[in-house]
């Protein structure tokens, strides 16, 4: 190997070692600034003021910020404090833009944050989207409309991106409940399927028939939820 070579070599590992660290600080600084940043200024400035000394505390606006998240969560759970937020939210449902970026925000977050909302209460096995294939999805609807002999149920196929999927809506006999819970199931989509065990083929203990089926096409046809 010349000399060129080794010291190309050498040259692309250590960039190859660097820039990943090099991201990782770029990131947690770039967050940083923008949590500490604009509280973090107004502070200094206040102490500065009342010490009439310089003062540059850097991560003050980061611990404050904190301070005030925790003290907001803690207030969440008194009976006063909700109704409180209760106005607020109906205040704002009197805004129309207000309104409709305030609901999208609130659909996207509380899902996955209050388990008492959570939408998706079980993990399915289904034969979708062709025969052979098997997919893992979450249950968002077992009853589609209000008529309780609707055999029709809607399961959401995420991604690993979580937020990011599709609803399908399928017939409750081609939907197999399998042995997962939903917070083993995310950590499955998350990972891309590498975290995963025999529950994927397991419902109440039981083995599934998973066994691949022929290629004509059931008479159910599986529908995309609009």
């Amino acid at each position: 190997m010349s000399v060129t070579s080794s010291i190309r070599q050498s040259f692309l590992a250590g960039l190859l070692a660097l820039l990943p660290l090099y991201i990782t600080w770029k990131i947690l600084a770039i967050v940083f600034n923008l949590v500490d940043g604009p509280l973090g200024s107004r502070i200094n400035a206040l102490l500065q003021y009342l010490t009439g000394s310089t003062v540059d505390i850097p991560g003050l606006g980061l611990l404050v910020t904190g301070a005030i998240v925790l003290g907001i969560g803690w207030l969440t759970r008194m009976v006063f404090f909700k109704r409180i937020l209760e106005l607020v939210e109906n205040g704002i449902e009197r805004v129309p833009i207000v309104r409709s970026l305030y609901n999208a925000s609130r659909q996207i977050v509380v899902p996955f944050t209050d388990k008492a909302k959570l939408p998706f209460s079980e993990v399915v096995l289904v034969e979708y989207p062709m025969p052979g294939r098997h997919t893992i999805g979450l249950v968002a609807k077992r009853h589609i409309t209000n008529d309780p002999d609707d055999p029709r149920v809607v399961v959401f196929f995420p991604s690993n991106h979580l937020h990011l999927g599709y609803p399908v809506v399928l017939h409750k006999d081609d939907v197999t409940t399998i042995d997962m819970s939903v917070e083993e199931a995310v950590k499955f989509f998350v990972s891309c399927g590498v975290i995963g065990d025999d529950k994927l083929i397991r419902s109440a203990g039981a083995l599934l028939d998973i066994a691949p089926a022929p290629t004509t096409v059931r008479p159910r046809a599986l529908t995309q939820a609009s």
